[in-house]
């Protein structure tokens, strides 16, 4: 396949070959990438796209990696990182590229005095991911207020409305279809500068109690009616290691690189949480994070 990527119409994107994904991943493990591009203008985002495509080439996107499990193996797919696409607009309203982080759109936010997106303070993610798993925090979620957003879709751009999203908890239809999340217009609420920052605050000590260290977050979803990390100490399961990997002692929807964790140490730490579980108390536990293959 690398051959491929020494066409003329490749060579024209910036690109990375050879690209470590332990140490661009939060969990810091997992293999290499063949190639990583960076396109640097939605024009240059769909001709990639459309080029892909037409040769056949699997291909992800990808942000901070920080809701992301890369094998040990690495994979065959062309990486597509969206960090050049990374403004944040304001113009009776916000709009925010995929590639921005979480910080860079509450900083927007706060200079332009609008409020309703402090719940993503703290969360290490970019708006396209958050965009795709519906992020949340504190019962809010980013459904609640996203406006359109912007995606790639059969070789063209198109805006969909909130409800051609189809959002619902963890859940987007851009899991299913296969749309690339390009950017999207946020409806925010006037504010002033001090009760942006006070309600930031709030969820700032909310986040205070998380674990540190290489983490995904919380790997898994909550089931209907309880939380995910209660189940897993219930069974017993804080502290429990296999290899590098680890059950937080803090919170035990979280699992820790400790020390040289792979990725087969952390699928088999996740194998054995979803099967205590499932004995225990009869639920099949879903991940929140996803995997690179």
């Amino acid at each position: 396949m690398s051959k491929v990527y020494n066409d003329s119409a490749y060579t024209a994107f910036t690109s990375e070959r050879n690209f470590d994904l332990a140490k661009h991943s939060s969990i810091g493990c997992g293999g290499r990438a063949e190639i990583v591009f960076y396109p640097k203008s939605v024009a240059e985002l769909t001709a990639l796209l459309n080029k892909l495509q037409a040769d056949g080439i699997a291909y992800r996107v990808i942000g901070n990696m920080t809701n992301l499990l890369p094998l040990d193996g690495g994979t065959q797919r062309a990486l597509v990182h969206l960090k050049y696409l990374n403004g944040v607009f304001c113009n009776n309203g916000i709009f925010a590229y995929a590639g921005a982080t979480s910080g860079s759109f509450l900083r927007a936010c706060k200079a332009a005095n609008l409020s309703g997106g402090e719940f993503l303070y703290g969360i290490p993610c970019t708006m396209g991911g958050a965009l795709y798993m519906n992020a949340g925090a504190g019962g809010k979620y980013l459904a609640e207020i996203v406006e359109s957003v912007l995606v790639y879709r059969k070789g063209e751009s198109r805006l969909l409305t909130l409800a051609e999203c189809e959002y619902a908890y963890k859940s987007s239809v851009f899991m299913r279809n296969g749309d690339v999340i390009i950017g999207a217009s946020f409806r925010l609420k006037p504010s002033n500068g001090d009760e942006i920052a006070r309600e930031s605050a709030r969820y700032a000590q909310r986040r205070a109690h998380l674990p540190r260290g290489k983490s995904m977050g919380c790997v898994f979803k909550n089931p209907s009616g309880v939380f995910a990390g209660d189940l897993i100490e219930r069974c017993g399961l804080k502290g429990y290691k296999i290899g590098g990997a680890v059950i937080s002692e803090q919170h035990a929807n979280f699992i820790i690189n400790d020390s040289g964790a792979t990725a087969k140490d952390v699928c088999a730490l996740i194998e054995k949480i979803k099967d205590v579980v499932r004995k225990q108390f009869g639920i099949d536990l879903q991940e929140e994070i996803e995997y690179l293959d």
